[in-house]
């Protein structure tokens, strides 16, 4: 992962600058090159800045459904105070933060061992153990991915390294993800993300994803950027569901789920991480815990914050 800021190359459908804006002479371009750049650059200071700070952030939790022992646990309402907080009130499973990152890093050895070892059958015995772990072993709503690692049974540890290897190519077109013969999901971003030895790629979803779009919008009002000065990789695709969605009357962020789903969602993992790993540098956390806070808070980012 060279190049820190990877051009989406149209990966989503993006709101359009106005002609002029892109289509000028090539010094222009180039100048819209860097500000974006630059743009970029400080939006990962604002974002490090975040997780040492004291943004509220709240909102209330289901008493009802797969939430309602969380939402006992907190007496129906979860909030934080910059992103560092956040990770401590970390909750998946009944289980905190440290607690999940070990089993985690158990799944993701063992999976990354028998990729190396090129034991086929040990990584689709383990595929499906980390989709039940995750909660995404519906038959139904996952058909495409146990599609596709039945499909690939014989030779899913090559083509688990290739899918890994694609997305850490900055440089590398996307489109073989095609929903077909290679889909690219939530759950395909947990897998590649268990699969990655580096350890590099988030698993982009619409809760890391609202989580995103929420920190851009801030960056935008308190900046007073217009959307058509933003740079085209801070626009992150995001759930259409209400409480997913952190558009303003300022911003607007295209869909997570459209025609092109499956290569839009392969580039925001791509550029996440990219932008993840940044910012983790720069505030001295780990990338996991960046990950893990914005998953927190992009639960629900319609909300508004606590004052």
């Amino acid at each position: 992962m060279a190049e820190p800021f990877p051009v989406l190359a149209g990966a989503c459908a993006v709101p359009s600058r106005p002609h002029t804006s892109r289509l000028g002479a090539y010094g222009q371009r180039a100048d819209l090159a860097t500000r974006d750049h630059e743009q970029i650059h400080e939006f990962c200071q604002f974002l490090a800045h975040e997780w040492g700070g004291n943004r509220k952030h709240s909102y209330a939790v289901p008493s009802r459904g797969k939430s309602r022992a969380w939402s006992r646990a907190i007496n129906h309402k979860w909030s934080a105070v910059g992103l560092a907080d956040a990770v401590s009130k970390y909750a998946w499973s009944g289980k905190s933060f440290s607690e999940n990152k070990a089993e985690f890093d158990r799944f993701a050895l063992d999976l990354q061992s028998a990729v190396q070892r090129d034991a086929n059958k040990d990584a689709c015995d383990i595929l499906r153990a980390i989709m039940h772990w995750t909660g995404a072993d519906n038959e139904h709503r996952q058909r495409r991915t146990f599609e596709w690692i039945e499909h690939n049974a014989d030779e899913i540890s090559a083509k688990l390294s290739n899918v890994v290897n694609l997305i850490k190519d900055e440089q590398a077109p996307l489109d073989s993800f095609d929903g077909v013969n290679l889909p690219m999901n939530s759950t395909m971003a947990k897998i590649v993300s268990f699969a990655d030895p580096e350890q590099k790629l988030v698993a982009y979803d619409g809760r890391v994803g609202g989580a995103l779009g929420f920190f851009v919008a801030k960056f935008v009002e308190e900046r007073e950027i217009h959307q058509y000065d933003l740079a085209d990789q801070l626009l992150f695709a995001v759930d259409r569901e209400a409480k997913r969605n952190p558009d303003t009357n300022r911003i607007h962020f295209p869909a997570l789920f459209g025609k092109t789903r499956d290569r839009c969602h392969a580039s925001m993992v791509r550029w996440a991480s990219q932008l993840i790993w940044q910012v983790a540098k720069a505030c001295h956390a780990s990338p996991r815990e960046i990950e893990a806070a914005l998953f927190m808070w992009g639960y629900n980012v319609a909300g508004e914050p606590e004052h």
